[in-house]
């Protein structure tokens, strides 16, 4: 009797650490839903670039056949000159957030940026996603280094140029 409930005890033991040592089933539920999340949001973002990119397309085609002037557009915001080909942004902040990013953005609808943007870095499938606002091309990093540090002023943060192109 002694061997049988040492035994039976021994079995409910192993079959105690065995089940305790795994995921729970709402563990696994909730990794599999973080999972298909991520997935749906990298082929949200993958539509998003391909019909971007055929807008683009289109456009060029369009601007191409109505405009033979020039081939680099200049726009003037608040005493800044804002390239379309320049190679220099600058990074104003850095969010895990994409509406946080695009509210940040938002702020500034009064000073009409026509080129503040977000860029997505890093990979879904870790979970190390970051949303970048920056600020304009600029054809010189003194261009836009001056537009940083008066952003940096205005609104009391940090700032750095960036090579984009």
């Amino acid at each position: 009797m002694k061997n049988i409930g040492v035994k039976l005890l021994f079995v409910v033991l192993g079959f105690t650490i065995i089940t305790a040592c795994g995921e729970t089933e709402e563990e696994r539920r909730a990794k599999e839903r973080a999972r298909m999340d991520s997935l749906r949001k990298a082929q949200q973002q993958q539509i998003a670039e391909e019909m971007a990119r055929l807008e683009e397309e289109n456009n060029t085609e369009s601007t191409e056949s109505s405009e033979s002037a020039s081939e680099e557009m200049k726009e003037e915001t608040a005493g800044y000159t804002f390239m379309e080909n320049g190679e220099y942004a600058v990074q104003v902040g850095a969010f895990r957030s994409e509406d946080k990013a695009k509210g940040y953005i938002a702020k500034w609808s009064d000073r009409n940026y026509p080129s503040a943007y977000t860029v997505k870095i890093g990979e879904e499938e870790h979970g190390d996603v970051w949303f970048r606002v920056r600020v304009g091309f600029f054809g010189s990093k003194e261009e836009a280094a001056n537009l940083g540090a008066e952003l940096a002023k205005e609104i009391n943060s940090g700032y750095w140029v960036s090579k984009v192109r």
